[in-house]
């Protein structure tokens, strides 16, 4: 038995395949919306200078509850918060509420189309002289015209499938815009029912946080009052210096000497 001898066969074959593809995307936009209803006192013309810089210095000093913003002094509250502006010495009360709103789109476009094609391929048999094993010149075309058609049978689909992607690739930006579109117009529309809903929450508990911020302030601006006349007292060298706090009462005594 000697080395098995080659024969390679040549098919062609003319190819006219429909095919059908569904594009498809879907896309998402998430955003937040808020509801809100804010007051703003300026302060200027309502408490004098030394009673403002007396604020500022409680401020200043680090009170905990009112936390460094650049904005100013924020204090928070369940609902909203308080800003104190040192800059135009005002008081901003904010009543809020956020929440997230996730808006969905999708798109979808169906491809068709048809390829007409001549494709040819290749096969491989092998056979002995001697018809080893039954490898005969003759079992050896007929392996080789079954190789090349498998092969034929490939590149077809690929032919086919090759034509599907490229019309896909072709429109996949303008799907997926669409999606994009039909999300964002389903977000505003979720978004303007709910900052509504939010916005009739917010001015239906507005006046507690307003009241809740005012009691803050006021309390704050009763420690600086506090500080600034043991401060003058200490400095007139008064004696018998006294504080007493009973809630939001706040009593100071002592006798400025004659």
């Amino acid at each position: 038995m000697c080395n098995p001898r080659r024969v390679e066969v040549t098919a062609t074959r003319a190819i006219v395949e429909a095919w059908e593809r569904e594009v498809r995307r879907v896309a998402s936009r998430t955003g937040t919306v808020h509801g809100e209803v804010r007051i703003r006192q300026s302060l200027a013309a309502s408490l004098g200078a030394p009673a403002l810089a007396a604020l500022e210095r409680a401020l200043d000093a680090g009170d905990l509850a009112w936390r460094e913003v650049p904005e100013g002094y924020r204090y928070a509250i369940d609902g909203g918060y308080a800003l104190y502006s040192p800059d135009d010495r005002s008081l901003t009360i904010v009543a809020t509420q956020s929440e997230e709103v996730v808006g969905r789109g999708e798109a979808e476009r169906r491809l068709s189309g048809r390829v007409e094609a001549e494709l040819s391929a290749r096969g491989m048999g092998a056979y002995y002289d001697d018809g080893y094993n039954g490898r005969t010149r003759a079992a050896a075309d007929v392996e080789a015209r079954a190789a090349a058609q498998v092969a034929l049978d490939a590149a077809a689909r690929a032919r086919v499938t090759q034509a599907a992607s490229d019309a896909e690739a072709a429109v996949r930006a303008e799907v997926e815009a669409q999606a994009a579109r039909a999300a964002e117009a389903d977000f505003e529309a979720r978004a303007a029912e709910r900052r509504a809903e939010l916005q009739r929450q917010v001015e239906g508990r507005a006046d507690r946080v307003f009241a809740e911020a005012r009691r803050a302030f006021h309390a704050l601006l009763a420690r600086a009052y506090r500080d600034a006349l043991l401060a003058m007292a200490r400095h007139r060298g008064a004696q018998g210096i006294s504080v007493h706090e009973d809630g939001d009462v706040l009593e100071i005594e002592f006798e400025l000497p004659r």
